[in-house]
């Protein structure tokens, strides 16, 4: 498969348009995220439609608790990453590019066919980082869309905003990893770039549902002044969007241990200053959603199992989360106090 999202230099060099690494590719040379190479002078996708794993998840565990909760989710994931995260919790399959020679041969028509079979309502871009294969995904987003599937996608946000416009435009609901506040934890520790991540998270509160997840990872994101600069920018956008502080376990190349409970609760007691719907992540513990207005229980999860408590739903939903007419999703309101709330719920079946 042909790339998109380049263009040529002199010498036979390529030049990527597609994140802010913009990597310039000599002759058979690959990308950062090691999915993209310059084949005589033209960009070509080597691990195109390989795909690393294929699952049936609970919606809460990408995570996603305000769209479509207590669902099921057909998820794919792929190969390969445009960060390294030293504490990458699915380094298998994002660093390690030997993994690719095990990976399946999908087309995005087999993929949307296979979700359709699965009988989930949704289908998932996931577990690595989905958007570096973004010439697939669109088209095998696009075709769920005509097959009547909600699209979901799971990033790090590192897409420029021409790229990141024609995902977004596909999706129905992104939870995106802002993984720190801080501009050189994102330079020197992942090989990012935040300023990219924010304007991507920007882009997607006003074209799909919007949920964020930060993993507090010591010595990165565990800061009181870091997790308030994010949940004073989501809240800026809008105090609904749910933010998932998800407690960080060592892993690949980070070893420091994590967090006690009592701090995670401390985090996300600062956070709830700005945001109405803030959750502790891979606690084991009782996650609840309450009505800001009255504080009634709207629905309540341990683990993957999810009870929707005071959830009614039948209101329209906001037209940037509208999806495609065959999905029959809508948005919903408080069953104590009626307040609209900012949760996508599959529309009520008419007797």
């Amino acid at each position: 498969m042909d790339a998109s999202y380049w263009k040529a230099l002199p010498e036979k060099k390529l030049s990527s348009g597609l994140c802010p690494h913009r990597c310039v590719l000599g002759e058979g040379k690959r990308g950062l995220c090691g999915v993209r190479e310059n084949e005589g002078g033209r960009m070509v996708l080597p691990l195109a439609g390989l795909v690393s794993a294929l699952a049936i998840d609970p919606m809460e565990k990408k995570p996603l608790f305000h769209f479509l909760p207590g669902t099921m989710v057909f998820s794919a994931g792929f190969f390969g990453c445009n960060m390294a995260c030293p504490f990458c919790q699915n380094w298998r399959i994002s660093q390690d590019y030997d993994a690719a020679l095990e990976g399946r041969l999908l087309s995005p028509r087999a993929l949307v066919d296979a979700a359709i079979a699965s009988a989930s309502p949704s289908l998932a871009f996931t577990y690595s980082e989905p958007s570096i294969h973004i010439e697939y995904l669109l088209e095998a987003a696009g075709l769920a869309r005509q097959a009547g599937l909600a699209t979901v996608l799971v990033t790090n946000g590192s897409l420029l905003p021409g790229p990141a416009s024609d995902l977004l435009a596909l999706m129905d609901a992104v939870n995106v990893d802002l993984k720190a506040w801080s501009d050189a934890a994102y330079r020197e520790i992942l090989r990012g770039d935040r300023g990219t991540v924010l304007s991507f998270i920007e882009a997607a509160s006003k074209t799909c549902h919007l949920e964020v997840t930060t993993l507090v990872v010591p010595g990165v994101s565990d800061g009181a002044e870091g997790i308030q600069g994010i949940a004073s920018f989501l809240g800026a956008l809008g105090r609904g969007i749910p933010l998932h502080l998800s407690a960080y376990h060592p892993d690949w190349r980070w070893d420091k241990a994590g967090l006690p409970q009592a701090s995670l609760a401390a985090l996300a007691a600062l956070a709830r200053k700005s945001l109405d719907f803030v959750y502790l992540g891979n606690t084991g513990g009782i996650e609840e959603s309450r009505c800001p207005s009255c504080g009634g229980l709207l629905a309540s999860r341990r683990g993957y199992q999810t009870r929707i408590d005071g959830l009614e739903a039948g209101l329209p939903l906001p037209e940037k989360a509208a999806g495609s007419p065959g999905m029959g999703l809508c948005g919903a309101r408080c069953a104590s106090c009626g307040a609209e709330l900012p949760f996508v719920l599959p529309m009520p079946r008419r007797i």
